[in-house]
């Protein structure tokens, strides 16, 4: 009877494994694009971050290598990137990093390439925590999966090597579909103000921050009734998303119709605020759910003659049996640190399980404009002052200090990175990147402008916020720093 029994549960087992293979498996033409995306993407940031290496990664910048360990460091954290406050050092470390970008997106040693680059993530990341946004943490996370993912069979060097296709790892597959449905399912969650869930108010919010409000975004400003229906629309399409993706599809259409959910939803936004990055990561990481069936047709559209593999089912061994525990062990830890974010889970990790979630980068929170929309909004004055006490625009070059808004708030930033620091130092919880900032364009502005030297600057946010109906509240002037050139 027992012989009897085991044998129909291996043989059930062996059913549900069958069956979630079918309806899990993704494309390897897909996965294969999904990669050269993702390093387009790096190449694209390691441009955009060098371009600030000396401000964002040295100690002649605002954030010297002295004070990392002490705001948002979390234990467990590292970076290489802080083994020297050098400008040579950080470059070294940015271009090795542009390198292997380069490597993945050829697809030369990928089997290699893609762990060198998932860590070498996790310390770019870390080096500077305040310049960082939902977009980074999602990549980061892709990059791990794609340790596991065959994603260099197609379109890369390495695929010459490979006659034969490697059966896929389903365990990889679930956990890469579960952090996409992830992102969705717990944002949507964390919606739960009454802007998201019964005004409709949520869009006419987002786009009344002028300083992330891009053109396309102040025409849709001026039409209340259509930001309402896109509120509702967002809300339910990241409602969709996760049932998609993870709801069983043999021939992957479920997946493909998320994709096209994803590609509208992140479209919209990148073209109406200023988000840098975050909106292009999203699309291109969702690339994998694109099923065989399109990936031909759009082959046979361009005229591109699919190349036939044979598929090589691999041996048990240790490395494999390896391999599924440490996804299995990442698919539960991840889903447990997502959970512990919403209200009705109450379950958390102790303390020392939080060591290698930090360590590994695992933490996540996927609150993109929840539980609310931020209200308050304005715009930085440089009030600079020289020796006998003449005054300096320092942001307009101007002798004339300006306080009135700007056209456009959101010109003020030179790329993303700097925008994500300017919101966070009007975060009460991050005064002190306040002097650090301050500092920071003094000493900037002296060195680039001799003949014009400052000792002191008044860092002052001129702050809004905005009410319901097209109104705010009155203007104020905060002083958020005074700081000396020393």
């Amino acid at each position: 009877m027992s012989a009897f029994f085991i044998f129909t549960m291996l043989y059930k087992l062996k059913k549900i494994s069958l069956f979630i293979s079918n309806n899990y498996k993704l494309d390897y033409r897909a996965l294969a694009i999904m990669r050269i995306g993702i390093a387009l993407i790096i190449i694209t940031d390691i441009l955009i971050r060098g371009s600030d290496l000396t401000a964002h990664y040295t100690n002649e910048g605002l954030w010297p290598t002295n004070l990392i360990h002490n705001f948002g460091w979390k234990t467990g954290n590292w970076s290489i990137h802080e083994f020297s406050d050098t400008y040579y050092w950080a470059f070294t470390i940015f271009s090795v990093h542009f390198i292997l970008a380069l490597c993945l997106l050829i697809g030369f040693k990928t089997r290699l390439i893609t762990p060198l680059l998932w860590l070498l993530t996790i310390s770019l990341h870390n080096r500077n925590l305040f310049v960082q946004q939902a977009g980074d943490d999602l990549l980061r996370l892709v990059l791990f999966w794609g340790i596991f993912l065959p994603w260099n069979l197609f379109y890369a060097i390495d695929a010459e090597k490979n006659k034969v296709t490697v059966k896929q790892n389903v365990l990889a597959n679930l956990g890469y579909l579960f952090l996409i449905s992830s992102v969705y399912f717990f944002t949507v969650n964390l919606k739960n103000s009454n802007e998201w869930r019964h005004d409709g108010t949520a869009i006419y919010y987002a786009l009344s921050l002028e300083q992330i409000r891009l053109p396309i975004g102040d025409i849709l400003y001026e039409f209340p009734f259509i930001m309402k229906l896109l509120t509702w629309f967002v809300f339910l399409i990241e409602l969709l998303i996760p049932l998609l993706i993870l709801l069983p599809s043999k021939k992957g259409k479920l997946r493909f119709a998320a994709f096209i959910c994803i590609l509208i939803l992140h479209t919209g936004i990148g073209l109406t605020l200023y988000v840098g990055l975050f909106f292009i990561i999203n699309i291109v990481t969702a690339i994998a759910l694109i099923p065989e069936s399109v990936i031909y047709k759009i082959q046979s559209k361009l005229n591109i003659t699919p190349r036939k593999k044979d598929i090589l089912t691999p041996k048990k061994s240790v490395i494999k049996q390896l391999t599924n525990y440490i996804c299995i062990l990442v698919i539960i830890t991840c889903m447990t640190v997502n959970l512990s974010t919403v209200k009705w889970f109450s379950y958390t990790f102790k303390n020392e399980m939080w060591i290698p979630v930090n360590m590994f980068r695992f933490d996540q929170y996927w609150g993109m404009f929840s539980p609310s929309i931020l209200k308050k909004d304005g715009w930085f004055v440089y009030h600079g002052m020289d020796s006998i006490g003449r005054q300096w625009d320092l942001y307009r070059n101007n002798e004339y200090v300006e306080y009135k808004k700007p056209k456009h708030i959101v010109k003020m930033y030179k790329n993303d990175r700097w925008r994500k620091l300017a919101e966070n130092m009007q975060n009460d919880n991050y005064t002190f990147l306040r002097p650090l900032f301050c500092r920071y364009i003094i000493k900037k502005w002296n060195l680039e402008h001799p003949d014009k030297k400052m000792n002191m600057l008044n860092l002052y946010f001129i702050e809004k916020e905005n009410l319901a109906n097209y109104k705010t509240s009155e203007v104020t002037k905060k002083l958020f720093c005074v700081c000396n050139d020393n």
